[in-house]
């Protein structure tokens, strides 16, 4: 979408020519600030940053004297061309962020949906073996993990990352995926606790880099934690 969006953005400038006259340059500039802003508002950052260049240095080339060329004789110009690479930038990076927050929220109803389901499960006295795969599924698919599984013990030799009931993982080397932590390539251990009581661990695998948020790594907690609940009420019954 970048280079579409520099490629309209010289095209505009140089259509725009024949309208020079007619509509004065500060209504042509006007014409290709709202196609900046239009490309950085649907393709964010990047787009919006090639495209307000390209706007700019096209409105500089077609549109300032002298004509043809990159020179600038007029100073007004020259903050018309530097405000129009502006709101490529600023736009792109508004639509981002924006973006960004409504990935967020989606991404928080999601998990809420999985907890409620487990919770549902558990209520409606379903058995440990069904509620185990239900937890292990559902933090495979909020995490992108490879495998999930539930276990009692841990085998000798064993030794990996724990991931904490703050969602923090434990690991002095962090790598990062679009902004975000990936987990660590040897799998993390999630504690399955009930009033500190210790009941087994999920193991989980990634099979590839993504990034996980901190909100999806607190709701694997949470799954992680209504299972230690449901244990401890087996544990608990005569």
């Amino acid at each position: 979408m970048a280079a579409g969006g520099a490629l309209a953005a010289i095209a505009a400038a140089g259509l725009l020519v024949a309208l020079r006259d007619a509509i004065g340059t500060t209504n042509v500039a006007l014409t290709l600030a709202v196609l900046v802003a239009s490309v950085a508002a649907a393709g964010g950052r990047l787009p919006g940053a090639a495209t307000g260049v390209a706007a700019a240095v096209s409105y500089n080339f077609f549109q300032t004297q002298p004509y043809r060329s990159l020179r600038i004789s007029d100073r007004k110009d020259v903050l018309t061309v530097v405000l129009l690479a502006v709101v490529g930038l600023v736009v792109g990076e508004l639509s981002r962020r924006w973006e960004r927050s409504r990935w967020d929220a989606s991404r928080s109803r999601v998990g809420l949906d999985r907890v409620v389901r487990v919770a549902e499960l558990a209520s409606a006295g379903s058995g440990m073996d069904e509620l185990i795969h239900a937890v292990e599924a559902e933090v495979r698919q909020e995490l992108h993990l490879g495998k999930a599984r539930f276990e009692l013990g841990r085998p000798a030799g064993e030794v990996r990352p724990v991931l904490d009931h703050h969602g923090v993982v434990q690991t002095p080397v962090r790598a990062y995926v679009d902004g975000e932590f990936a987990l660590p390539d040897e799998g993390v251990d999630l504690a399955v606790t009930y009033r500190d009581h210790a009941f087994g661990r999920l193991v989980l695998s990634p099979h590839r880099h993504v990034g996980v948020s901190l909100p999806q790594r607190r709701c694997a907690v949470a799954l992680a934690d209504q299972l230690g609940a449901a244990l401890a009420a087996v544990a608990a019954s005569p």
